[in-house]
């Protein structure tokens, strides 16, 4: 599959951030989907997840995988990761097509739990809570031929009979852990800078 990853949107200056923006803010607005999905066929964390509603009915043929694990320990690694002191790991000077990716995810992740407050302190109960309550939104919204759930790290056999595809051999992939994470996002934002470079010298030799 060509996966759409919120690594792509923090490195890809040709990313519209503003598609998503706007999907936020209007929910009237014109369907513009195809403008940062087009080229994909799938796609996995922000800024999809929180708009996965309107995305299964814009492809109504699309299959929905939802992975679960226990609230403590989801917790857990958002506090190894996207909650963690990032004052020394992510540099001062990102580019702004990053910080609107930023601006963009602290109003939609989490049901907007920092939207008002970039800085606010993570409180385990309320998150669990928002963790547990999507869940049982995904259960509720998917119909249960379009929807596989998935315990964290299962296994290949499930997901590939769900999609129809061989059982790869080699092992189940892992990957995202609290240094990886940083270490990827610092990547991205390193490429970002150099393909902006690329387009303002293709704009200057015009």
């Amino acid at each position: 599959y060509r996966t759409h990853h919120m690594l792509k949107v923090a490195s890809d200056p040709t990313q519209d951030i503003g598609v998503w923006i706007r999907a936020y803010e209007d929910k009237d607005h014109g369907d513009e989907w195809e403008k940062v999905y087009g080229d994909y066929d799938a796609a996995v964390d922000n800024p999809t997840v929180p708009f996965y509603k309107e995305l299964v009915e814009r492809y109504p043929e699309a299959k929905v995988i939802l992975t679960v694990r226990s609230a403590d320990s989801w917790y857990d690694s958002m506090c190894r990761t996207v909650f963690r002191s990032t004052k020394h790991q992510i540099p001062h000077d990102i580019p702004e097509h990053t910080q609107k990716m930023v601006n963009l995810a602290q109003k939609v992740s989490l049901k907007g739990y920092r939207r008002d407050n970039p800085e606010r302190e993570p409180n385990k109960e309320e998150l669990c809570k928002i963790f547990n309550d999507h869940i049982e939104e995904v259960k509720r919204v998917i119909p249960p031929e379009r929807l596989l759930i998935m315990e964290l790290g299962e296994g290949w056999e499930r997901l590939c009979k769900f999609l129809g595809k061989d059982v790869p051999d080699e092992p189940y992939f892992w990957a995202n852990d609290g240094n990886e994470f940083f270490s990827n996002h610092i990547k991205a934002i390193d490429e970002l800078k150099v393909a902006e470079k690329k387009m303002a010298a293709r704009d200057l030799s015009k």
